[in-house]
């Protein structure tokens, strides 16, 4: 197990874990030396050196005087156990959307936040937040609606949204307000700086699919990406991770209908809700 190599840069923990094997490889200790001086066992010591189950604070700490090094393993576990979360990472992202010059966006679960009716908003903070409070449920929709600022700019960003077609045909919060919902895509349809491709659930799978995906180009700093599940997401700024996010998203794109149909599927969908 000590011969795996770990990439430090991928998480704090994984960080702390190089440092602990650097540090002990330094001192030409084995895991077993470490883990006596440490009072541990050998296969704690690898578990933590290789981030396969991450470091408590005692653990941290207990190292830290083994291998003095002045208290950074226990502040290395602090950071990791503040690490942004899900509500962090959206807010960093929302703070880039509001200034960003095009934004690209995937969307598998919901139609896509700057593209929402305030009913369809409410209908899923209401479903998604069920112990929150009235008061709370509707700041959350006001500062949802408050994101669609940026269309009515007199130079809007350029929006390119990738849905999947069966968000098109979900009765979120029931058939009116979807209606209403699929009737608004349809009028940003025609909006010059959107355009909106539906992924016909005929394409099968593809290399988006399972999460929403933003990519964002800032004018000031290289492009970042934002990737959200249900109750994870991530801001990624790296260039290759960015990239990855940006193939994935591209590749999907061929996936989807043409203009044309992608305004036809939603005509139909809405004419469906209508009925």
């Amino acid at each position: 197990m000590a011969g795996k190599e770990l990439n430090p840069y991928t998480s704090p923990e994984a960080f702390l874990g190089a440092e602990v094997r650097l540090r002990r490889e330094t001192r030409q200790w084995s895991q077993t030396k470490l883990a006596a001086v440490a009072n541990m066992t050998g296969s704690r010591i690898a578990q933590i050196e290789l981030d396969s189950v991450p470091a408590t604070l005692d653990n941290a700490t207990a190292l830290d005087v083994a291998l003095e090094t002045g208290g950074l393993l226990a502040r290395l576990y602090q950071l990791a156990a503040n690490a942004p979360t899900l509500d962090n990472w959206a807010a960093a992202y929302l703070g880039m959307e509001g200034i960003a010059s095009s934004i690209s966006c995937y969307a598998s679960s919901f139609i896509p936040g700057l593209l929402q009716t305030e009913g369809y908003v409410r209908a899923i903070m209401k479903e998604g937040r069920l112990r929150a409070s009235v008061e709370e449920v509707e700041r959350r929709v006001r500062i949802r609606l408050q994101r669609q600022e940026i269309l009515r700019r007199a130079k809007p960003p350029s929006l390119w949204f990738l849905m999947e077609e069966e968000l098109l045909r979900r009765p979120v919060g029931g058939t009116k307000v979807m209606a209403e919902q699929l009737g608004h895509l349809a009028d940003l349809s025609t909006h010059p700086s959107v355009v909106i491709q539906i992924i016909p659930t005929s394409a099968g799978a593809h290399s988006a699919m399972g999460s929403t995906l933003c990519i964002a180009d800032l004018p000031d700093r290289p492009r970042v990406a934002y990737v959200e599940g249900a109750f994870t997401g991530r801001l990624f700024t790296d260039p290759e991770d960015v990239a990855r996010c940006t193939l994935a998203y591209d590749l999907s794109r061929t996936k989807a209908c043409g203009l044309e149909e992608s305004a036809r599927l939603i005509h139909s969908a809405m004419e469906e809700m209508r009925a």
